[in-house]
């Protein structure tokens, strides 16, 4: 567990938007830690720039979600495991 605690507050996610002119980095509790925007993107209206960021943060986002989740499934079994052993010893 205290590695998945470390890993929210230490770990970094990083995505990009399919363009790669937005690149965007998260912690593991899913906070915006940096930011980068191509120069000139700006240019480009509002609207354009919104939706790459959201898309890269969405990318970053999932990449965040899915290395937790896998802590807590990796968390789950070593419960099991240890719940399993007891049960056993507790019949001997």
């Amino acid at each position: 567990m205290d590695d998945q605690l470390d890993k929210m507050e230490d770990g970094s996610f990083t995505a990009a938007d399919k363009t790669d002119t937005v690149e965007v980095t998260l912690n593991g509790h899913h906070w915006l830690k940096d930011i980068y925007i191509q120069d000139g993107l700006l240019r480009l209206g509002a609207e354009t720039v919104e939706q790459r960021v959201n898309e890269a943060l969405v990318k970053a986002g999932a990449e965040a979600s899915a290395s937790i989740d896998a802590d807590r499934e990796r968390i789950d079994a070593a419960v099991a495991e240890i719940t399993a052993e007891m049960s056993d010893k507790e019949r001997e």
